[in-house]
């Protein structure tokens, strides 16, 4: 996966935990995923599995698609 595609995966991620006043600590129990883990993919340094996105889209009510949607 490019920087760029982590970035705005990250991005949207972040926008949405946001947007549903889902804190962090929720974020990463539902998702299976340790803090730090979550604070990489936000940040665009980390590369998650498929397995580990899909858990994430699913703790947001998103799906995998929506976190990549309109990335090239």
């Amino acid at each position: 996966m490019d920087k760029r595609t982590k970035q705005i995966m990250g991005e949207r991620i972040e926008s949405t935990r946001r947007s549903l006043h889902l804190h962090k600590v929720e974020l990463c129990l539902s998702a299976g995923i340790s803090r730090t883990f979550l604070d990489q993919i936000v940040a665009g340094k980390a590369n998650p599995s498929l397995e580990v996105l899909c858990n994430l889209a699913a703790a947001l009510g998103m799906t995998v698609s929506d976190l990549v949607e309109g990335v090239e």
